[in-house]
Order: C-alpha cells, then sequence, then structure tokens
C-alpha cells in the first residue's frame, strides 16, 4: 500500500493543485483533511499514462460506516489536463468495484460543500447523503461559520450502497 517516494510526492502535489481553492472556500487545509480520513493503511488506485505519468489516483481504506463495512474513499484526483474525459467516473467505478469484490455494503467518501464539481460529479455517479453527513445528523453536529459568512457544514458525507445485484451473487455479464 506504501507509495514509493516520487509517487507520494506527486500524489500530494494533485491533491494540492486541485484542492487549495476548494479548502481555501470550506475553511479547512491539508491537515484538517489527513486528521479526519486517517483511519488504516491506505490503498492506492492509480491512473498513469503511456510514460508512467501520474494522471489521477483514488486513495481509499477499508472502514465501518453507520455499523456496515464499507470503502471510504479519502481522495479521488484527476490531474487538470485529464479531467472532463471520463477518467474519474473510471476511477470510481474502480473503487466500487474493489469494494463489491470484496462484499463490502457501501462506499462512504467526504466532499467539502464548496466543490460544487465534485458533489454533481458524485451525484451523476449515484451517490447520495450518508446517514452520518452532519446535515442530516440535527444536534450531534453544530453548523459553523463558513468563509463567505454563511452558517453551515464545510463538508457532506456521500455513499453508494452495494447494487443489488452485487449483494445478491448475480453475475453483471450481459
Amino acid at each position: 500500500s506504501a507509495l514509493p517516494p516520487e509517487l507520494e510526492r506527486a500524489t500530494a502535489a494533485l491533491v494540492r493543485d486541485n484542492m487549495d481553492e476548494v479548502f481555501a472556500a470550506s475553511g479547512w487545509d491539508e491537515a484538517d483533511a489527513e486528521e479526519g480520513c486517517a483511519v488504516g493503511e491506505p490503498l492506492y488506485l492509480l491512473l498513469l499514462d503511456a510514460r508512467d505519468a501520474l494522471l489521477g489516483f483514488v486513495q481509499c481504506e477499508f472502514s465501518v460506516e453507520a455499523g456496515e463495512p464499507a470503502l471510504y474513499v479519502t481522495e479521488l484526483q484527476l490531474a487538470r489536463h485529464a479531467q472532463r474525459r471520463g477518467l474519474g467516473a473510471r476511477l470510481t467505478a474502480a473503487a466500487e468495484a474493489l469494494a463489491w469484490d470484496r462484499g463490502l455494503a457501501q462506499v462512504v467518501l467526504t466532499v467539502q460543500t464548496a466543490n460544487r464539481a465534485a458533489l454533481a460529479f458524485y451525484a451523476r455517479q449515484g451517490y447520495g447523503a450518508s446517514c452520518c453527513s452532519p446535515e442530516l445528523c440535527p444536534g450531534e453536529f453544530e453548523p459553523e461559520e463558513l468563509p463567505d459568512g454563511s452558517v453551515g457544514f464545510s463538508y457532506r458525507i456521500l455513499q453508494k450502497p452495494r447494487p443489488r445485484r452485487a449483494a445478491e451473487g448475480e453475475g453483471g455479464h450481459g
């Protein structure tokens, strides 16, 4: 699971390139993101070009969410020049296949509410609010003042349950 140093630097640079503006808009920084997600040893699904340069990656870990076994996607990042080509959907599908092949009940992830493009992307991929998302847990989470002066939550937790066919062991061929 541990990445070679050059890939570790490349994944960190990709997160910074893509997320600095989003973190600033939501009042988060990289330390906040890492603190909230570090549970176990991460797994990486890498997307490399023909010259082995990093185009994108998924970082995930096995977890339990709302009492159910889950794959928690802590990062899904694509280089800017690789975006809007269907590669994000392919990386998402690869993470889901990893979860379903292992019999997990769901794939879970966190999205900054300031990242409207990511929220729309995951909605198109079939993700919805998790029962653990702060906006669905009155009394458990306190709304906060956001950098734009509004009051709310800086993130949402999304989930996609295992499809029925995968859960029932039916083949998806055909």
